[in-house]
């Protein structure tokens, strides 16, 4: 069985970019520069996140919607094959680099611009997670009217909601379906 992967602040701020856009909020679409540079901060990468700017959402929802992709494809396999195209783009490679406290640590190169950092962060930890947990733990919700991805952190593995409150909207449902056939 593959273990559960944990939530490295990259993937934290990965899993914030893709959240947010949801079809059950109000706007929909809610990527601001001001809520990545928050999150950054929050989350100790404040480097990738405030050379942001409104000039980069463009950008920035273009690679949502690629991760979104990565989720939504019908298998581990072509989840894997949808994150390396991904990856590709976003990166030229690693190096090796001196972090603050003198330790070397792996990092990616990233295209040029603040937009390439970012992809480049946020790629790889997904990359990170599908290697530690599979590619099989990438979905989306199955709730009616919802398709916000979701990283499958439960032990079995069977998550099929992004959160409690599509599972009880879907629960809900099919109660009432239940119920008028019964």
């Amino acid at each position: 069985m593959s273990a559960v992967p944990q939530l490295e602040p990259a993937l934290r701020l990965a899993i914030a970019l893709l959240h947010s856009y949801w079809v059950l909020q109000e706007p929909v679409d809610q990527l601001s520069v001001v809520r990545l540079r928050a999150a950054g901060r929050e989350l100790g990468l404040a480097e990738v996140t405030e050379p942001l700017t409104e000039a980069d959402l463009p950008r920035l929802r273009e690679l949502r919607d690629r991760l979104h992709r990565v989720f939504a494809a019908p298998d581990p396999a072509a989840r894997v094959a949808t994150l390396n195209e991904v990856l590709a783009d976003v990166s030229a490679g690693t190096a090796v680099e001196a972090a603050p406290d003198g330790t070397l640590r792996l990092t990616p190169l990233p295209r040029p611009g603040p937009v390439g950092p970012f992809a480049a962060l946020v790629t790889g930890a997904l990359a990170r997670a599908a290697t530690a947990g599979g590619a099989e733990r990438f979905g989306v919700c199955a709730a009616d009217g919802c398709d916000a991805p979701y990283l499958d952190r439960t032990r079995a593995g069977r998550q099929r909601y992004c959160c409690e409150l599509c599972n009880n909207r879907a629960a809900a449902a099919a109660y009432r379906g239940r119920s008028r056939r019964g």
